[in-house]
C-alpha cells in the first residue's frame, strides 16, 4: 500500500474548514458521543467543533457512533498492515522538517523565499488580469470535471472559487510582512506536531492523527489569517436554516460569510442512531468500508487496481488521506 505524505493530508484539512460549512458556534463538549437529534443543531455542532479545532470531536459528530467505530479501526488496521514509506517521500518529508523545526527557521526560510518573492513579483507586474482569469478557467473546468462533486458541491465550490479569486491580488501574494507571519506560524506548527520522519507520522492511530490533525488545522488558520482571511470569523457568521424534513431525512441550508460575500450551500441530512449525518459523509464512509473488504478478501485484485491508477485506490490506502474523507467528512 502506498500513502501520501502526511502534509498533504493536512492542506486538505486546511481546504475542509473553508469548503464544509456549517453554522453558529455552539458549546459542546469533547466527549459527545453521536450527534445532535435535530439537523440545523447538528451542524451547529461541527461548526462548533472545527471554531475549537478540535477534529476529534468534529468526526464523532460526522458519523454514526458504529459506523465511526468501523471507520476508525479500519484506519488503525490500515496503519498497521502499511508498507513502508517510499524513501524519496520521507526524504523529502523529513527535509522540510528539519528546516522548520531549526531554531533559526523563521530567518532562515525568509531569506530563502526573498529572491523568489522578488522574481514573482516581476512575474506578476502587468500579468496578473491574465492569470487570473486563466486560473479561474482552469479551476472552474476541474471543478465541472470532478466526478466526487455533486452539483450542488459544484455549483459552491465554483463560487468559493470566485470569491477567492477576487479577493487575490500580487500585493498580497509578495507582502514580505505577511510572509514571514505565515512562516512564523508554520514554525510553530511543526514545533507543536513535533514529528519530524514521515515513518513516525505514518504510525499515527487514528486518535492520535485526529489530535495531530487538531494542531494542523490551528496553524492553518493562522497562516490564513497572516494574509487576511480569517476562517474562525467565517464560521462565527454562519447561519443555517431548515428546507425541509420528512421522517429521517432532511435539508439544511447554510450561509456564511467570506471575503466580503456571502455563500451558501446545502446539506442533505439522515437520521441514524439517533442523530442527524450529512447523507454524503455516511456514504463516503461506508463505500471506504465496503472498499476494504474488497480488499481483504483479494489482496491481489486490489494491488492491481493500484497499478492501474485505480481513482479510489488513494483513499483506500492512506490513512492521512481518510482523515479528509470518512473519517472527517470532507466536502
Amino acid at each position: 500500500m502506498t500513502r501520501r505524505p502526511t502534509r498533504w493530508a493536512l492542506s486538505a484539512l486546511f481546504l475542509l474548514l473553508i469548503a464544509l460549512g456549517a453554522c453558529r458556534r455552539e458549546e459542546t463538549g469533547s466527549e459527545t458521543v453521536g450527534a445532535p437529534d435535530d439537523p440545523v443543531a447538528a451542524v451547529q455542532a461541527q461548526a462548533a467543533a472545527l471554531r475549537d479545532n478540535d477534529l476529534a470531536r468534529f468526526a464523532r459528530l460526522s458519523l454514526p457512533p458504529d459506523l465511526y467505530r468501523r471507520s476508525a479501526e479500519l484506519w488503525d488496521r490500515r496503519v498497521a498492515l502499511a508498507e513502508p514509506a517510499d524513501p524519496a517521500d520521507a526524504a523529502e518529508y523529513e527535509q522540510l522538517m528539519s528546516r522548520l523545526l531549526a531554531d533559526d527557521a523563521e530567518e532562515a526560510l525568509m531569506r530563502d523565499l526573498e529572491p523568489k518573492l522578488a522574481q514573482l513579483e516581476a512575474e506578476l507586474a502587468g500579468q496578473w488580469p491574465l492569470m487570473q482569469a486563466t486560473a479561474g478557467i482552469f479551476l472552474a473546468a476541474a471543478v465541472q470535471a470532478s466526478e466526487d462533486l455533486s452539483p450542488e458541491q459544484k455549483a459552491h465550490a465554483s463560487e468559493l472559487i470566485t470569491a477567492l479569486l477576487a479577493w487575490l491580488r500580487p500585493e498580497l501574494i509578495t507582502d514580505r510582512q505577511r510572509a514571514r507571519q505565515a512562516i512564523a506560524a508554520a514554525a510553530r506548527t511543526a514545533r507543536q506536531l513535533d514529528l519530524p520522519t514521515l515513518e513516525q507520522s505514518r504510525a499515527l492511530d487514528h486518535e492520535q492523527a485526529l489530535a495531530k490533525g487538531s494542531v494542523a488545522l490551528a496553524g492553518a488558520k493562522e497562516i490564513a489569517r497572516a494574509y487576511g482571511l480569517d476562517l474562525d470569523r467565517a464560521l462565527d457568521g454562519m447561519q443555517a436554516e431548515l428546507v425541509s424534513q420528512e421522517g429521517d431525512r432532511a435539508t439544511v441550508r447554510v450561509r456564511y460569510p467570506l471575503l466580503g460575500t456571502t455563500l451558501a450551500f446545502e446539506r442533505a441530512m439522515v437520521r441514524r442512531e439517533g442523530g442527524w449525518y450529512a447523507a454524503e459523509d455516511i456514504a463516503q464512509a461506508e463505500a471506504e468500508l465496503a472498499q476494504a473488504e474488497t480488499e481483504l478478501a483479494d489482496p491481489a485484485a486490489a494491488a492491481g487496481q493500484d497499478a492501474e491508477g485505480d481513482s479510489a485506490a488513494p483513499a483506500a490506502s492512506d490513512p492521512q488521506a481518510s482523515m479528509s474523507g470518512a473519517d472527517t467528512a470532507a466536502d
